[in-house]
């Protein structure tokens, strides 16, 4: 819990596929014929057609980004929720450690009277310090089981809060990307432009592709 929890989806995958995806067809040596249906354009290349990749040079805005460390220094919803994960761990931890310490001292008596005791005492008390065992194991899975619910809960919520306040600044301001940043860390995208998203293009151009080498 000292480590700051990891709550954005990294881009990179998305960024090499998409540079993959325009450098395949950038290297095709086969000719290319350009059609045009209505509002949109369609490329037939090799039997494969597929809907035209939207013009990165047109239509689109601005890049920004937001310093990561700022926004979560800063926003009261991302430190209350922190908090709260934090004095729920606690709370918990507090609430295991009582009930093994309470077990680890029914085993030191139980270890100091064992000797004295008759057989079928000392089978009786071993049962059931084994079982007190299997419950404090239980509440151990139960309690980070919980902890980790919440904390993902938290996770979705804040994204979604983030995504949502986004989604109208970018339409207002026209951003097309928005990333977060760290200094010396990776940036992560955390919003882009719904015209830019080229994932269908890409899954049936692959598919196709597959197809075809078979």
């Amino acid at each position: 819990m000292n480590q700051r929890i990891s709550l954005l989806i990294n881009g990179v995958l998305a960024i090499a596929v998409i540079i993959l995806f325009i450098l395949h067809f950038q290297g095709q040596k086969a000719q290319v014929a350009n059609v045009a249906v209505g509002d949109s354009t369609i490329i037939v290349e090799d039997d494969l057609v597929i809907d035209s990749l939207p013009n990165l040079g047109s239509n689109n805005g601005a890049i920004a980004f937001i310093d990561f460390e700022e926004l979560t220094k800063k926003y009261q919803f991302y430190k209350d929720g922190i908090s709260n994960l934090e004095n729920d761990f606690k709370r918990k931890e507090t609430e295991f450690a009582k009930k093994q310490k309470t077990y680890e001292e029914n085993v030191g008596r139980y270890q100091q009277l064992a000797q004295s005791l008759a057989p079928e005492v000392r089978e009786k008390r071993e049962k059931d310090l084994m079982q007190e065992e299997q419950t404090l194991l239980e509440l151990r899975d139960r309690l980070r089981s919980d902890l980790a619910d919440k904390e993902e809960n938290f996770n979705k919520n804040f994204l979604k809060k983030l995504d949502e306040y986004l989604k109208v600044l970018s339409k207002e301001k026209n951003y097309s990307y928005v990333f977060t940043y760290v200094k010396g860390n990776p940036a992560t995208i955390v919003y882009a432009k719904d015209t830019l998203n080229i994932s269908s293009q890409v899954i049936e151009a692959l598919n196709q592709q597959y197809k075809n080498k078979k």
